[in-house]
């Protein structure tokens, strides 16, 4: 079984050879630089040496010189590796000491026969080279990886500028990216904004602020479903602005709009949380709560007795006083349904109206 010295700097390298190798049966020696490599080589005896010719801290030249300088030691086989771009002029100087030559980077495939055919020569009578053959091939060497290094440099830079210039253009497209992402959140949040508004126009009524006919339409049937769940009683009132054409045909429109903005303010002030308040049409009002019957008319009359209270100004006077007539209608009283009870309220509404205004009629029962 050989024995090899692998002499490099790069540990990944290093571990990539050694493992190789290995695997072929070799025993493995290992050095990361040229006095390692020198105690390993004359303790060790290996039957060949794999080193880079020229290396930050190894120079393969001077380290085959300083074996041949122990006259005890027996020269091992040599394998010179270098880079493509000094391809010639590290081959010339492979030959000047004897030794084998791979260019890399190399095939596993390749470096396993250059190993096994150096392994198969005999050891070689090797004539120290001359040092002024060496001293030049070194010179040659060294001149190419400094221009190597140079154009290593000048590759960097221009890579460096070049991620600089693209830094840049990426900085202006970030930033004109994110005057997009705000603008177009800016307008999102507007059109939101403007939905809600348009929403609130739909359903509420632009004089008095309650919510209008539409939106009672749209929210009985869910009132009636909760009422059925829970079992209890669902009240609604139908209010109506007694002699409120006298308003508008004395005072004119403006005096009948403030009496209708009072008494929608009066009404949110006195229903509850959970109550629907809606401005029906006109002068006309609708109040839906969950309630039992006796809270019902309780309410209503409590109702009809705060509106004669209100201190309504138009122009610097009162307008006033206000009554009002209310006619209620229960769910499932007096209908199995809330539309119907609706039209019962309103029923009872006009029935307050035709017995002297200023009252509160509850509906009658519609016949199944």
């Amino acid at each position: 079984m050989a024995t090899i010295l692998v002499v490099e700097d790069r540990p990944i390298n290093r571990r990539f050879l050694a493992s190789l190798l290995q695997e072929r049966g070799y025993r493995l020696l290992q050095a990361s630089d040229q006095e390692e490599a020198l105690k390993i080589a004359r303790t060790e005896k290996p039957d060949l040496v794999i080193t880079e010719i020229l290396t930050p801290s190894m120079d393969a030249c001077r380290f085959v010189m300083e074996l041949e300088s122990d006259a005890a030691m027996v020269l091992p086989r040599l394998l010179f590796r270098a880079p493509a771009y000094i391809e010639t002029e590290a081959q010339d100087l492979a030959k000047a000491f004897g030794a084998a030559f791979l260019v890399r980077p190399a095939s596993p495939e390749e470096l396993l026969s250059v190993v096994s055919s150096a392994l198969a020569e005999p050891i070689p009578e090797r004539p120290p080279p001359e040092p002024e053959r060496v001293e030049r091939h070194l010179r040659l060497i060294a001149g190419k990886l400094q221009s190597h290094a140079e154009n290593l440099d000048r590759l960097n830079a221009q890579l460096d500028r070049r991620i600089s210039e693209r830094d840049a253009r990426l900085e202006v497209v970030r930033s004109a990216l994110d005057q997009e992402i705000k603008k177009r959140l800016w307008a999102e949040q507007e059109l939101t904004q403007a939905n809600h508004r348009l929403k609130d126009q739909v359903m509420h009524d632009g004089l008095t602020g309650l919510y209008n006919r539409r939106y009672l339409e749209e929210s009985l049937g869910r009132e009636e479903s909760r009422a059925r769940r829970s079992g209890r009683s669902l009240g609604v009132m139908m209010i109506d602005i007694d002699d409120f054409k006298r308003f508008n045909d004395t005072l004119g429109h403006a005096a009948g709009d403030a009496v209708l903005r009072a008494m929608g303010e009066y009404l949110l002030t006195a229903a509850r949380g959970e109550d629907i308040v809606c401005r029906y049409g006109g002068e006309e009002f609708v109040l839906v709560m969950s309630t039992p019957h006796g809270t019902v008319l309780h309410r209503a009359e409590k109702l009809r007795q705060g509106v004669q209270q209100l201190g309504i100004e138009y122009e610097g006077r009162l307008v006033g006083p206000i009554t009002i007539s209310i006619g209620i209608g229960i769910f499932p009283d007096h209908a199995n349904n809330v539309e119907t009870v609706l039209r019962v309220a309103d029923a009872a509404m006009y029935r307050a109206k035709e017995s002297g205004r200023n009252r509160v009629v509850v509906g009658d029962k519609v016949k199944a």
